[in-house]
């Protein structure tokens, strides 16, 4: 029962304009407003996602508004998912890296605003990083060695032994996707040289 009225709420919610939206964010956060039980919060922050990127699209100024509206929701919603559950909150702030990106593509970098504020973004990386540069570029060298070595079954010891390494580094490299789209924004001369490693990530 809890779980249907909870997905009634949600559709019920998705009805709603952006800013009538925001404002349940705002009593919900302030603990003003109750939430369903099994509330789909990560359904309400892919909906918004999907209707900032689609209105993103559009030509009217109106349109390119609730785009921004849409994606402050997601964002503050991912936020709050991340906070609440440490053991995916890489998954939901990558999103979140992934939502601001696409967003600053779209209508340029503005310091401070929720959403188009690059600076977030380079913060994320450089705080999540867990390896420096050099680590990073000798351990990519070294990988890059042992599979030109063609020999599978090496490779697949190196693996297993280097399965942790070899996490961060396509984190990385994931990351490194999102953000070199962004280069014509970033004077961060240290993120420029963080993106020159990209293509020799594994």
């Amino acid at each position: 029962m809890a779980e249907t009225e909870a997905t009634n709420f949600l559709k019920v919610l998705l009805q709603k304009d952006p800013e009538q939206v925001q404002t349940w964010l705002r009593m919900v956060w302030a603990e003003q407003q109750q939430v369903p039980e099994k509330f789909n919060w990560l359904g309400l922050a892919e909906v918004s996602t999907f209707r900032a990127q689609e209105l993103a699209n559009e030509e009217s100024n109106k349109s390119h508004s609730e785009s921004l509206a849409w994606a402050k929701i997601a964002s503050s919603v991912y936020k709050f998912l991340a906070e609440n559950n440490p053991s995916f909150s890489e998954r939901y702030l990558d999103s979140l890296m992934t939502l601001r990106a696409y967003m600053i593509l779209k209508f340029g970098a503005l310091p401070g605003n929720p959403v188009l504020d690059i600076q977030q973004i380079v913060t994320y990386f450089f705080d999540n990083l867990h390896i420096s540069y050099q680590e990073a570029l000798i351990k990519a060298t070294d990988w890059r060695e042992a599979l030109a070595a063609n020999n599978p079954e090496e490779t697949q010891k190196k693996f297993d032994s280097e399965l942790e390494d070899i996490r961060k580094l396509r984190l990385i490299k994931s990351r490194l996707g999102i953000i070199k789209q962004l280069s014509k924004f970033l004077p961060n001369e240290e993120l420029n040289i963080w993106i020159s490693l990209w293509e020799k990530l594994p």
